[in-house]
């Protein structure tokens, strides 16, 4: 186990798009353990952080009733291919799961794209709070996670991907990017293992 130590005062809790549509609904799957599981672990992580007064800060994606902010298929996509309607803002679908509600001196951000850097003000909160160290969780791994993951690094953030916080549509997604892909990025590690590393 690498010997890391998180400073509470300098690190960040992104739980980031876990929200009804995403996670509580058949609109998509959630591997490797399911919604419920991972809203669990979800909870026991923000419980040691709201413990230490550490900045929690939520990453919700929404879409107009058209959908017009939703992104373009990708290329070679077929033309009819169409994903089900989602997230629209203002409905219960759009919300953020229950367990994790945001308390009111949580920041929230709302993003249109991938990953919150690009369509939300995250970076200003992340500056004045003096973040340097993200912890990362969400749905999905591929995406919002992924997203976050690269961004943060290119702008030069310590990351930590909380594995079993993360869940994407299949398994095989999700360990591709746990297994090779992140540890290149940051610290990939288990819930208790970033509970142990977390210090006030």
């Amino acid at each position: 186990m690498a010997d890391v130590r998180l400073d509470a005062s300098t690190s960040a809790l992104l739980l980031q798009d876990l929200q009804n549509d995403l996670v509580k609904s058949d609109l998509r799957t959630v591997e490797p353990m399911g919604g419920a599981a991972l809203i669990a672990n979800c909870q026991k992580l923000l419980a040691k952080a709201r413990a230490v007064g550490m900045l929690v800060l939520h990453v919700r994606v929404s879409r107009r009733p058209d959908m017009k902010d939703a992104p373009r298929p990708p290329l070679g996509t077929p033309p009819d291919a169409t994903g089900p309607r989602m997230l629209i803002e203002g409905t219960a679908g759009a919300e953020i799961v229950s367990e994790l509600a945001p308390q009111p001196q949580d920041p929230v951000v709302t993003k249109h794209t991938t990953s919150p850097f690009h369509t939300t003000d995250i970076g200003v909160y992340l500056r004045r709070y003096g973040i340097t160290t993200l912890i990362l969780t969400g749905y999905s791994t591929t995406g919002v996670v992924e997203g976050s993951l690269r961004d943060a690094r290119d702008q030069d953030y310590d990351c930590v991907v909380v594995r079993d916080c993360c869940a994407a549509q299949t398994v095989q997604e999700h360990d591709t990017c746990m297994d090779i892909i992140f540890p290149r990025m940051g610290w990939v590690a288990g819930l208790d293992e970033v509970i142990e590393a977390i210090q006030e």
